[in-house]
């Protein structure tokens, strides 16, 4: 046991007063914390190693930061991430732009050189301060000094918690960047004082938790309630995002499937949407948006916008025809992505959706929606017989590994040409699995990382990732610094790179070599052998039906990778040919109406 004397001196160091913050975030609710190593940062990593948090620790800051964003968007609790000075903290731009747009709890805290250093060339230093200004709620700075007090680091852990997870917008990241002189870990610090003594000291105080959370956002007015649920109306409830993970979130999923039945509206769900099979459903928004269809009077877009892009033309000519766009989301945020939407509300959205529930007597349904219901159901089975004849393509790869997971299991999906494989193209479920992705930014960087920090966040559960060649090889990183899952199986689709180039309008009008060139990039190298040369055990296979051995070894507790290797020519005609047959069966739709 250290003498009082040693410890009270160790408190009064960088690595003390390190401790005595990461001792109240602790406290706050912030347990687990991502470490990318470096030298500034020592007096963090020493007292993190002392503390009760969890701790992972990745080389590659921007991994790190796309680590801990996993696991936030897993558990949607605060994880922090932590860097030295530097370039370091630049790397963690992209992780927090895409914390900032999909509103993730990160709590990002940069190493720095003290003040009087900055701006007079001293190595890796630069203007931290700035670095992530515009994707932050706030940049605290705070420069480690022996006058701190214990209350003046326990109001800034509140501070930075408050502004996590308890501002009236949501969650999203915050910014402390943390100036620290040198000896780095100060003056009078002694080994082993912060685990065998600091800690405990501090355990044995009587404290009570002092941060009060978001606040309660109340209900929609009941009169703009009465007049947007109106079962007089032919409407659509679009729910985009929507995890029934329990609680208050499963708690909204089912009030909207049971408000769009009392309403005799349909119900449509994307990907990310956790939604059993039911009758007033729909899963396929691109097929059924893809061509004229019978607009509804009103479109309630609950919480983020469909993936599909032509469904976002079918909101605009909702509007355009006299109708109305109506958003409901329980954060700030603008959601109004093409600039058409007539009415937005930031409200306890499942507050409104039971209310509204309670108020409506059960509606006639509308002849539109059954039309449209129906209509669904034969695009499923159009699909369904294109993936029995074409086995061997990655729109059966997508579709069947969603089939084969179960509720609590998880599918993470990779931009550009997965997710849309997923949302486009995947089956009903009567027990649909928890689909996850990075749609903040709709980038393709850092969906490795991400994967791993989603399955590092919920271990006992299976966790996959499906995922496009470009995508494996631009954050193949992550596999050589992060924890790999006990249970996972990464699904990778090589048809050598840049599909997504072949369907989006310029593809038509530039030359061929240009688009290769420049937009496409072919790898050099087949994912696959750079993945079997990090020594992962990786399975080559040519059909789909093959996923469902290696997804039952995943359940028993393996790790391995299953690589589907084809050509964006052959991808590219699969595509084609299943977009024909589906506007055919719209043809036959309009024609017989």
């Amino acid at each position: 046991m250290k003498s009082s004397a040693s410890t009270s001196k160790s408190r009064g160091s960088n690595v003390g007063l390190c401790a005595i913050l990461v001792d109240e975030l602790t406290w706050l609710g912030v347990r687990r914390v991502v470490i990318a190593p470096g030298s500034r940062s020592t007096p963090l990593a020493v007292a993190l190693a002392a503390s009760t948090m969890e701790v992972s620790t990745c080389l590659d800051e921007r991994a790190a930061a796309f680590f801990a964003l996993g696991i936030a968007r897993r558990t949607g609790e605060p994880v922090m991430v932590v860097t030295t000075s530097g370039t370091a903290s630049l790397e963690l731009v992209p992780a927090v732009a895409e914390a900032s747009l999909g509103g993730i709890p990160l709590l990002v805290v940069t190493a720095d050189r003290p003040a009087r250093l900055r701006g007079v060339s001293a190595p890796q230093t630069l203007d931290q301060l700035q670095a992530l200004t515009g994707f932050v709620r706030r940049t605290l700075a705070l420069e480690l000094l022996p006058s701190l007090s214990e209350g003046d680091l326990a109001s800034i852990a509140r501070q930075l918690v408050l502004e996590l997870v308890g501002a009236p917008d949501g969650t999203g990241p915050v910014h402390l960047n943390i100036g620290i002189d040198e000896p780095l870990l100060g003056d009078g610090y002694v080994a082993d004082d912060l685990a065998e003594e600091f800690f405990a000291s501090r355990d044995d105080r009587a404290r009570v938790r002092p941060v009060s959370f978001r606040p309660r956002l109340g209900a929609l007015d009941p009169l703009v309630m009465a007049e947007i649920f109106d079962p007089g109306r032919h409407g659509w409830l679009l729910l985009g995002g929507a995890a029934n993970t329990g609680g208050e979130e499963g708690e909204k999923v089912t009030a909207a499937v049971a408000l769009s039945e009392r309403l005799g509206w349909v119900l449509g769900a994307d990907a990310r949407t956790q939604v059993a099979t039911s009758p007033n459903v729909v899963i396929h928004l691109d097929g059924l948006a893809r061509g004229a269809c019978a607009l509804p009077e009103i479109a309630v877009v609950i919480g983020d916008f469909p993936l599909a892009r032509s469904v976002m033309a079918a909101l605009r000519a909702i509007v355009a025809a006299g109708g109305e766009v109506v958003t409901l989301n329980d954060r700030f945020v603008v959601r109004d992505p093409g600039r058409f939407v007539t009415g937005s509300y930031v409200v306890d959205v499942r507050a409104t959706l039971c209310m509204a529930l309670e108020d409506l007597v059960r509606a006639q349904r509308v002849a539109a929606s059954d039309s449209l219901v129906a209509l669904d159901r034969r695009i499923d089975a159009i699909i369904e017989r294109f993936v029995i004849e074409h086995g061997d393509t990655e729109i059966a790869f997508a579709r069947r590994l969603h089939h084969v997971l179960t509720g609590h299991e998880s599918l993470f999906v990779s931009a550009s040409m997965p997710i849309r494989y997923l949302d486009q193209f995947r089956g009903y479920h009567d027990d649909p699995p928890l689909v996850a992705m990075n749609r903040g930014a709709n980038g393709i960087d850092g969906v490795v990382a991400s994967y791993l920090g989603f399955a590092d966040a919920a271990p006992d559960e299976l966790a996959t990732l499906l995922i496009g060649d470009l995508a494996t090889l631009y954050d193949i990183g992550a596999l050589i610094h992060l924890p790999l899952p006990r249970k996972g199986l990464i699904v990778v689709l090589d048809n050598q790179g840049g599909l997504i180039f072949d369907q989006v309008p310029p593809a038509t009008q530039i030359p061929i070599e240009v688009q290769t060139e420049l937009f496409v990039a072919p790898p050099r190298i087949r994912p696959a052998r750079v993945l079997e040369g990090l020594g992962l055990e990786v399975v080559r296979v040519k059909r789909a039906d093959e996923l469902d051995a290696l997804v039952e070894r995943a359940r028993a507790g393996a790790f391995l990778v299953a690589a589907y290797e084809g050509t964006r020519t052959a991808s590219a005609g699969a595509l084609s040919s299943l977009y024909a047959r589906i506007d055919l069966e719209r043809e036959k739709e309009r024609t017989q109406a």
